[in-house]
């Protein structure tokens, strides 16, 4: 075997390798120190500011000031209006409430029914209503309506400055701006006895003057509310 041919590292010149080291670190030290000796000639230390920076397209989130309309003017929605009795769906999944005597009836969407104090109009729309839905067919528990619902409003494209008041395990209060004016919504899920699952859905929604009107309501809304 050819011992002489195996041997191709080259041997390393310990004192030639502590030489370059040193060479290098000299010069390191050198260059700091000829450079850099004059505090003047130093460059000027970068400065980051860590602190928040306003977006540019889209500036978000934001606090914008939501306008708010003059409210209609029409009478206080007062507690304690005479009632009689209405029926809402087709038995048997229907419902009937004491909703306000002489108030009108609007079915606007499928499977909802609104009663305004008289004809809906542009006048009457911004004041105060009852809407009623029937909502066992979504097979969703009282909790989890509400939960949707809450998420919804305050979502919505087309509400602002929402203000979720008050909660309960099937009731909420909120208040928000739509369309420019400012409303009150009284909302509850109710489900029938011994059940869990939401089967109908009553809210009034009114102004701010209407607020004792509206509790009063929703609650002979909810407390005379019968199955059919």
């Amino acid at each position: 075997m050819n011992h002489g041919a195996a041997a191709t590292v080259l041997p390393v010149d310990g004192r030639r390798l502590g030489l370059a080291a040193l060479t290098v670190v000299a010069m390191a030290a050198t260059g700091a120190g000829l450079g850099y000796a004059d505090a003047d000639d130093a460059p000027e230390p970068l400065v980051v500011d860590a602190g928040p920076v306003a977006a540019a397209d889209p500036d978000y989130p934001q606090d914008r000031e939501v306008r708010v309309l003059e409210d209609p003017e029409y009478p206080t929605l007062e507690p304690g209006l005479p009632a009689s009795r209405r029926l809402v769906g087709t038995s048997p999944f229907a419902i009937s409430l004491p909703v306000p005597r002489g108030w009108v009836r609007s079915d606007s969407t499928a499977g909802e029914a609104r009663f305004y104090p008289e004809a809906y109009s542009e006048d009457i729309k911004n004041t105060y209503f009852v809407r009623v839905r029937l909502v066992a067919n979504q097979y969703l528990s009282v909790a989890a309506q509400l939960d949707t619902r809450i998420h919804a409003l305050s979502t919505a494209s087309g509400i602002e400055g929402f203000t979720l008041e008050s909660r309960s395990f099937d009731a909420l209060v909120a208040t928000y701006v739509s369309e420019g004016y400012r409303r009150v919504a009284m909302e509850q899920y109710v489900a029938q006895p011994g059940q869990d699952t939401a089967f109908a859905y009553v809210a009034v929604i009114g102004r701010e003057q209407d607020r004792d009107g509206l509790a009063d309501l929703l609650d002979r809304l909810v407390s005379g509310l019968r199955y059919r």
